[in-house]
């Protein structure tokens, strides 16, 4: 009898043991911790091999590094409190700290391929808490745990994003600077802001202002009438940089041309069997009457594909059944084609 008491006094103190172990395993994240979502391993850009997401008190920061580790690019943006302490609530109520160390591909799931490997991490009091999904996919994730994983992109999103003063802080002071404001510019204001959905973000300001003269660019060199003239300016800034500017929807400031100027463009050398009109036109996506010549196919193509308008093509056949081609197309379309591979003539 005193034996079985004595083993059933040992029986409660270990299942006590392992209830104050279970109970010291906190879901609490203190004010001071760090939180990091570290990515790498995916099939990206050579310089966003390995992506990291770090949130302190203080900072968001996201940094882009290469192959080699070196550093490529880098966002910060200040977080305020109440987006501190909402994030510090997501992972406490869906108890971060007590989940699995790794996710992955249940029995039967598909594996999804070149998407890399996430590790979600919590330091705090010289102690780090990581989860790993590998791969990492959604899929894989309990609910709890793709709450978290969502959040952590939308602050990625946060960090490349320029808030709307600075924005305009940058917006107004290029205006202020470029030749056509700064010949005769006056009454500078604000019209219209708007943001893609996109990342990297494109912010759209559009200002209006007024000329002493008429024309764009600096005039100074000119004979000018001078006749009070309204104009519309449009800036689009990528990352905090102009990467267009068009006033009046005509003129393109960056480059000080009227945006109808015909340039003409060269492609890369490619088969002359293969150009991307001719397979389209082999897929069926479009009908003629009759059978189209190369020339007709192509200003079809580039207008029912791109909305391009294109004048002068011509092409040239070199060695082993290669062509290259030439094409004349209005200066706002010039970027368009570059990103396909084209140059300028």
């Amino acid at each position: 009898m005193k034996k079985k008491l004595i083993i059933l006094l040992l029986s409660l103190v270990i299942l006590c043991t392992g209830c104050a172990e279970e109970q010291n395993v906190t879901t609490k994240i203190s004010n001071d911790a760090v939180i990091t979502h570290l990515s790498y391993g995916a099939f990206t850009l050579q310089e966003m091999a390995v992506q990291e997401l770090e949130i302190n008190s203080t900072d968001v920061t996201l940094s882009y590094y290469n192959y080699e580790n070196e550093l490529t690019s880098r966002y910060v943006r200040s977080i305020d409190e109440e987006m501190r302490s909402d994030l510090l609530a997501l992972f406490e109520n869906n108890d971060f700290m007590k989940m699995s160390g790794f996710y992955g591909p249940l029995e039967g799931q598909p594996i999804v391929a070149d998407t890399g490997t996430v590790e979600i991490s919590v330091t705090q009091d010289g102690v780090t808490k990581t989860v790993k999904i590998n791969p990492y996919s959604q899929e894989y994730m309990p609910n709890y745990l793709r709450e978290i994983d969502e959040k952590l992109i939308e602050l990625k999103r946060y960090a490349m994003t320029i808030p709307e003063d600075k924005a305009r802080t940058i917006a107004e002071e290029w205006i202020i600077n470029a030749p056509t404001y700064s010949f005769d510019g006056s009454a500078l204001e604000l019209q219209d802001f708007q943001a893609s959905k996109y990342y990297p973000e494109e912010q759209i300001l559009t200002y209006s202002f007024v000329s002493s003269h008429s024309g764009y660019g600096d005039r100074s060199k000119n004979m000018t009438k001078q006749t009070i003239t309204n104009h519309s300016i449009e800036i689009t800034l990528e990352n905090g940089e102009v990467i267009s500017a068009a006033i009046d929807g005509t003129w393109d400031e960056i480059n000080q041309i009227m945006l109808d100027t015909v340039v003409e463009m060269q492609s890369e050398q490619m088969n002359c069997n293969e150009a991307p009109w001719q397979l389209w036109y082999t897929e069926g996506d479009i009908n003629f009457l009759k059978e189209p010549t190369e020339e007709e196919l192509v200003i079809t193509y580039f207008s029912t594909v791109y909305e391009i308008e294109v004048s002068d093509f011509t092409s040239v056949s070199l060695n082993d059944g290669m062509c290259q081609y030439n094409l004349k197309v209005k200066y706002s379309d010039v970027d368009t084609l570059s990103e396909m591979g084209w140059q300028e003539a």
